[in-house]
């Protein structure tokens, strides 16, 4: 039988949590992408590993339009948030 890695699926898992934390803030995706006005799998997607996500790092042009949904929605964000910091996984098999 052949063992697997919990949460290590087709996509993988992200590199850096900082799509996580923000993501958390707005309440999830769909809040969050409703705010800016983009779709919810745009930013469901910034969690995956490459080549299918962004790694985890929210991409540039989204900054600006994110900061602006925040001050708007009563969103607080600090910029400690923006930092991406590694993710640090513990390794469980799943048989």
């Amino acid at each position: 039988m052949t063992k697997r890695i919990k949460g290590a699926g087709k996509h993988g898992r992200p590199t850096y949590n900082q799509s996580a934390k923000i993501i958390a803030k707005f309440g999830g995706e769909a809040a969050l992408a409703q705010a800016i006005g983009i779709s919810r799998i745009t930013a469901y997607r910034w969690g995956y590993a490459s080549p299918y996500g962004t790694n985890g790092i929210i991409p540039g042009p989204m900054v600006d339009r994110i900061e602006k949904a925040a001050r708007l929605h009563g969103v607080l964000l600090t910029p400690a948030d923006w930092l991406p910091e590694k993710t640090n996984y513990e390794e469980r098999e799943v048989v």
